[in-house]
């Protein structure tokens, strides 16, 4: 999950924020909780099925807000972000469904990436930013620029040594998950 889409979430609340014409405008609400339930639910009937409601998601933004707003910048980021991965996702799993590349020896394994991405999900933007500087100073072909202000680091491009060195920053600077009590 990115910071990015924490307003989109949940269904908007048009009658608690006084958005009296929400409805007019957007004629099917969409929110990435209401997604993620239909998915846990298997109320997909096929991968386009899913991406056409995640895309009503940033499109509603879009549309009420416009494409100026701050709600329409992020929603054109997102829905960037989204159709390119989903392409990569589905390009690759009609290559090879479902197996992620085999893990190599002196390279991260696949538990590792993992734990990585987990612990990469706590860290906050500014983190992030800087993390991307410290895989650009060793290991520049893992960094790939994808627009004009989101890079990715793809990890299965790391070496050991780069990726136990921003493994451990990362780790260092993971935000715990406060418990609930």
């Amino acid at each position: 999950q990115t910071p990015l889409s924490e307003w989109s979430r949940e269904p908007v609340d048009h009658q608690a924020l006084g958005l009296t014409d929400y409805l007019k405008v957007v004629s099917t609400p969409m929110d990435l909780g209401s997604v993620q339930k239909k998915l846990e639910r298997a109320q997909y009937l096929s991968p386009d099925d899913f991406a056409g409601d995640v895309r009503l998601v940033w499109q509603n933004a879009i549309e009420y807000n416009s494409t100026a707003s701050m709600f329409g910048v992020v929603a054109g980021i997102l829905a960037q972000i989204f159709d390119r991965r989903f392409a990569m996702i589905t390009k690759s799993a009609g290559l090879d469904p479902g197996r992620p590349i085999p893990d190599r020896p002196g390279w991260p394994t696949f538990q590792q990436k993992k734990k990585f991405y987990d612990i990469c999900t706590k860290l906050t933007l500014a983190d992030l930013n800087h993390m991307v500087g410290l895989v650009q100073q060793s290991c520049q072909g893992a960094v790939q620029q994808c627009g004009q202000k989101e890079v990715e680091v793809d990890v299965d491009e790391l070496d050991m040594d780069t990726f136990n060195k921003v493994m451990q920053w990362a780790t260092s600077k993971a935000k715990p998950v406060k418990a609930e009590g």
